[in-house]
């Protein structure tokens, strides 16, 4: 009985050891398995940090985070399109075509690049349109090819020669801007027409004496000038000037002139620096009618006597202020070539021409200024100087207007006109100098 139970117990105790080294293996092996995963996940950070410092050196290194592609190149990935960018780059400015918009200056290897693909787009374009992209499929990306274009013709196999059948085609056009393209205009006019009006009464018995006196003044001045806004220019000037005058004490004549001027200034001019031009101008003036003095039947001057007329060559000087409010131009001539003729012969000693001659060349330097000078809102001052030498004799012109508006339509004139010429022949008695002076109220136009 002791015997067998020591054997039971003997039995019992080879189970529990056995049972407990067998659930002690499975348990050995987990431990050992998740120590083999750590070690993994341990390697594959570590290899996970090296990469992203590797990454991060070599972003810094480049100074660039490119993260799409080639930019340059992809449109020769896909189906051909004439990109705006492209035309862009054709047609800009040699100086241009080294720049790109997005990243500034480009290296001479991708504008080669750049240059090559354009190329071969455009003759994508040219010679097989059917295969091209339209802008709208681009930016929709909804595209279906369209039809096959007829074999490539001329517009005069197309459509004949013709006018009739040329002005029965029609051309499509996607949309209508309303946009207008007109050719340029580099001519301007001007008019300007006033009739001035004075009129004095003295009684007979005026203590301080004097006599009556009306008086019509009517000028026009015509310009027609040309400016392409980059070099050549060529202005055009017409000033006719007519004045009467009526004396109840002139026993001679009913009425006389008082202002009597035909000029025409014709000035070519092509541009040297900023304000300054090279320039051909030539100068011709004469009168209308006869003039005459009070009581005196003599003619003192005629139409064509004299007749003067002066080709200069220099540089002129035109300069406007900002406002617009002052404006100058001056004709500078150190070469000038002046013409004077007298038709009457009893007047030809008078202009200093000797006699029996109707013509006289004079050669010398000419100075030309004309200003114009708003000084207030109404009041304007505009004049001209006038200054030519052969160096043997001297004629110097000095024109002043001044103008006072009253209302649009209504002005004061006075002009004020001192004038130097010691060429004609003179009385003992006489000076070279010379003056004149008119004051009037009237009509003033612009057009």
């Amino acid at each position: 009985m002791g015997d067998s139970l020591y054997k039971i117990w003997g039995a019992a105790l080879v189970m529990l050891i056995i049972s407990l080294s067998a659930s002690a293996q499975p348990s050995n092996r987990r431990t050992q398995h998740e120590t083999h995963v750590d070690k993994s996940i341990e390697l594959i950070k570590h290899a996970s940090q090296k990469l992203d410092s590797l990454a991060r050196k070599y972003s810094v290194r480049q100074g660039i985070h490119d993260s799409v592609p080639n930019p340059y190149l992809f449109a020769l990935m896909g189906r051909p399109a004439l990109y705006p960018q492209i035309t862009n780059r054709l047609f800009a400015l040699p100086e241009r075509n080294t720049q790109s918009v997005d990243s500034g200056y480009l290296s001479a290897s991708i504008c080669e690049v750049l240059g090559l693909t354009d190329a071969l787009l455009v003759n994508g374009c040219l010679y097989h349109p059917s295969e091209v992209l339209s802008l709208d499929a681009v930016k929709t990306s909804r595209y279906t090819p369209s039809k096959e274009l007829p074999p490539m013709q001329t517009l005069t196999q197309r459509y004949g020669d013709s006018k009739q059948e040329q002005a029965n085609v029609n051309i499509p056009m996607e949309e209508d801007l309303g946009i207008v393209v007109r050719r340029p205009n580099f001519w301007t006019f001007k008019t300007n027409f006033s009739l001035q009006f004075t009129q004095n009464y003295v009684s007979d018995n005026w203590y301080k004496g004097g006599e009556s006196h009306n008086a019509l003044l009517a000028a026009t001045v015509i310009e027609a000038n040309y400016n392409n806004q980059r070099r050549l220019t060529f202005d055009n000037k017409l000033e006719m000037k007519l004045g009467f005058q009526t004396s109840h004490n002139d026993e001679k004549h009913k009425y006389k002139t008082n202002s009597d001027l035909l000029r025409l200034t014709n000035k070519l001019g092509y541009r040297a620096v900023k304000h300054w031009y090279y320039t051909a101008m030539l100068q011709s003036w004469t009168q209308f009618f006869k003039g005459y003095k009070a009581n005196d039947e003599r003619v003192y001057s005629d139409f064509m006597s004299p007749f003067e007329s002066l080709l200069s060559l220099g540089m002129d000087y035109q300069q406007t202020t900002r406002n617009n409010r002052f404006k100058i131009n001056a004709t500078l001539s150190p070469l000038a070539l002046k013409l004077k003729y007298v038709d009457r012969s009893s007047l030809v000693t008078s202009f200093g021409l000797d006699e029996g001659k109707h013509a006289k060349w004079e050669y010398g330097s000419n100075i030309t200024m004309n200003y114009n000078w708003n000084i207030v809102k109404n009041i304007s001052w505009s004049g001209r100087i006038y200054f030519f030498t052969d160096y043997s004799s001297t004629q110097i012109e000095w024109e002043n207007t001044f103008n006072l508006a009253i209302n649009r339509y209504l002005s004061t004139k006075l002009f004020l006109y001192p004038r130097f010429d010691d060429s004609r022949t003179r009385k003992d008695d006489q000076s070279n100098f010379e003056f004149y002076e008119l004051l009037s109220l009237g009509l003033n136009l612009n057009f």
